[in-house]
């Protein structure tokens, strides 16, 4: 309503204006007068203008900003969760919590309404934790803490949901009871069963060795790669073999290690 106050003020000026000048200087309509009349003109134009800009300024600074930081990133059971994962796993893995599915895998089909049916399957679904190679980055095991709610009928359809996906991409991925403590070395002995840290991979560049056509497969995805050139960085202008899904898939292949 104060927006629009000021908007037709200013307007219902311009008009009285006009008006006034029409009425007691009909003279400056005639052909002789035509340059007051393109500098009465101007005048006006220059006040639109300013008015347009004043209203464009005034919706900008009006903009509201209603965000707060919550308090409840993790709950109190993933924090106190998180603690002793984070004393279990040391420095030979990345915690990163609550990891949307969506930026962690990716549908592989060419039609495009099954990519998007299946994308929106995972776009809002995240993972309690997530541990990744402290220097690749690249993700090794998800964790669903998993409290009463998950006996839920909806609930178990949506983790069932979740597992399969982790299956189909070669993630492991274990699901870990509520508890109001946890052993060390239990959950030490859990995460070795699925993580090999002795061969936890510090490169995402292994060559797929089984096959044997000229062109090699993605080893992420199993794409047959494309042969790319490198633009910039110490390898600018050097071939390499590069994943046809990029930047969704990142996998690379030196062409040196294929011949």
């Amino acid at each position: 309503m104060q927006l629009l106050k000021k908007t037709l003020i200013p307007l219902a000026f311009i008009i009285g204006l006009v008006i006034f000048v029409i009425v007691f200087f009909p003279d400056i309509t005639k052909p002789e007068n035509k340059q007051y009349l393109i500098i009465f003109g101007v005048i006006v134009l220059l006040l639109l203008v300013n008015i347009f800009n004043s209203q464009r300024k005034t919706t900008t600074d009006k903009l509201e900003y209603p965000y707060l930081l919550r308090d409840d990133f993790l709950s109190p059971a993933e924090q106190s969760f998180y603690l002793v994962l984070k004393q279990v796993v040391s420095d030979w893995a990345l915690i990163c919590p609550k990891v949307r599915l969506g930026d962690l895998f990716y549908v592989k089909s060419n039609d495009s309404s099954k990519y998007r049916t299946y994308t929106n399957k995972i776009d809002k679904k995240h993972v309690d934790f997530l541990l990744c190679d402290p220097k690749t980055v690249k993700p090794l095991l998800g964790i669903e803490l998993d409290d009463k709610s998950h006996q839920k009928s909806d609930r178990k359809e949506r983790d069932e949901f979740v597992k399969m996906v982790y299956k189909a991409a070669k993630i492991p991925l274990i699901s870990i009871p509520v508890h109001r403590s946890y052993s060390t070395s239990e959950l030490d002995s859990l995460l070795r069963q699925h993580i090999d840290i002795n061969k936890v991979e510090t490169s995402s560049q292994a060559v797929n060795t089984e096959n044997k056509s000229s062109t090699p497969l993605c080893p992420k995805c199993g794409n047959e790669m494309v042969l790319r050139t490198a633009k910039s960085g110490t390898n600018q202008g050097k071939q390499f073999w590069g994943c046809p899904d990029y930047p969704r898939c990142r996998g690379i292949v030196k062409l040196e290690e294929t011949h």
